[in-house]
């Protein structure tokens, strides 16, 4: 039987550029919150968000590229991740079994933005050439593709909050089918002013903090950033030495189609995925060590989730310890499922699990082990990553220590 491993990892958060400063951050329990600084708020009711911070490349791209927030968030991960795995030290690879798989939100957002502010008197009707550098959304995976030299194929996913986990879904199953050796997987996403007016006006965002799962949450907050995990064939991995941090042992994939905004109340369409992961994974619910939720810190979600939990698990989802980095990092929209299936191995590899922070008032009806407020020491075999999007668009991936 294939398997599909994981040889590296990338980050950008809102509290940290890359792994070591993020993880460390998680484990710290530390906030990303902060006044919006990307454009003004001074008209909304909620002027806070989870904003990158302190960020800077050391390379020069292309005038196009550079100006552009989430093709720079994706090109550090990607970097960073590939430098973990070793591939850019391989020599006599066949580029043409090397993909690329992102997804995103905000790509497809930001150069409507800027189309928006064009000036029809000015040259060429005030045409924005960055616009044409970064539009359509498959942009990103095309600068990928370009720098570092992946020459086989590249897919863009634009499922609202599940896209990175529908991209890591669809790289796992071109490695599995044998048709390509390496696909570097993930997603990225910054916030545009379209999205934050749309949540807003959605009464969908927390004022001050995101706190998940807490009887007295009161909404999501939005964040950027990028998460890219380099995913191999294992005999590929193998053959050529790499360092192997966890397997990616199955996904699910669902779409309930209950409502554009509202999930379903009973979970119908998050049971059958984390169902269906753990049967691709051949495990049982009493494998699953860890959860990363979904956990958006909207009232009706965390309930939501929490049910489908219990639904899925019994009477063991009292004894699973579950956890929402959104607490941390806020709601990283397209890009945030595939950042949290690199903290579910960077769980893994440390034996530490993240914390919900900002949480003091149990639920009643959200009534799980939400790991409170402080990161917990425990090692684990197997991750459930859990990702449900506007639509009933579900994703869960399932990652394993590799001994």
């Amino acid at each position: 039987m294939p398997k599909v491993v994981i040889t590296g990892l990338g980050l950008v958060t809102p509290v940290g550029t890359g792994i070591k400063k993020s993880w460390e951050s998680f484990l710290q329990g530390m906030s990303g919150a902060n006044e919006m600084k990307s454009f003004d708020t001074s008209k909304y009711k909620v002027h806070r968000s989870c904003e990158v911070k302190d960020f800077a490349l050391d390379v020069e791209l292309d005038n196009q590229i550079k100006e552009n927030t989430i093709h720079k968030y994706v090109y550090y991960a990607a970097r960073e991740a590939l430098r973990e795995s070793g591939l850019p030290d391989e020599k006599h690879c066949d580029r043409e079994r090397f993909g690329v798989a992102i997804g995103t939100l905000a790509a497809e957002l930001t150069p409507f933005e800027r189309l928006l502010r064009v000036d029809t008197s000015k040259k060429d009707n005030g045409f924005d050439k960055i616009v044409a550098a970064v539009y359509p959304p498959n942009s990103i995976t095309n600068v990928l593709a370009r720098y570092f030299g992946f020459e086989g194929p590249t897919m863009i996913s634009l499922n609202a909050c599940s896209s990175g986990n529908h991209a890591i879904a669809w790289a796992y199953d071109r490695l599995m089918e044998d048709k390509v050796d390496v696909v570097m997987v993930g997603g990225g996403d910054m916030i545009p002013q379209t999205e934050f007016t749309h949540f807003h006006n959605l009464k969908s965002l927390a004022p001050e903090r995101c706190q998940p799962f807490d009887k007295n949450r009161q909404g999501l907050m939005i964040g950027e950033g990028a998460g890219i995990l380099v995913m191999e064939r294992y005999e590929f991995a193998k053959k050529r030495g790499a360092k192997i941090i966890a397997e990616m042992a199955g996904y699910g994939l669902s779409c309930d189609g209950f409502h554009m905004t509202a999930p379903h109340p009973e979970g119908d369409g998050a049971v059958k995925c984390m169902s269906d992961a753990m049967k691709m994974a051949g495990l049982s619910p009493a494998d699953i060590g860890y959860i990363n939720a979904h956990g958006t810190g909207t009232p009706h979600n965390d309930k939501s989730e929490t049910t489908a939990i219990k639904r899925v698990f019994q009477e063991r989802a009292y004894k699973i310890p579950c956890s929402s980095t959104k607490s941390m990092i806020g709601h990283l929209m397209g890009a945030a499922s595939a950042v949290e299936s690199v903290i579910c191995c960077l769980a893994l590899r440390h034996g530490m699990l993240p914390p919900t922070i900002n949480y003091e008032t149990p639920d009643p009806e959200c009534d799980l082990d939400y790991i409170p407020n402080t990161a917990r020491e425990l090692k684990v075999r197997h991750v459930l990553n859990n990702s449900f999007a506007f639509g009933g668009n579900n994703a869960t991936t399932i990652f394993s220590r590799v001994d």
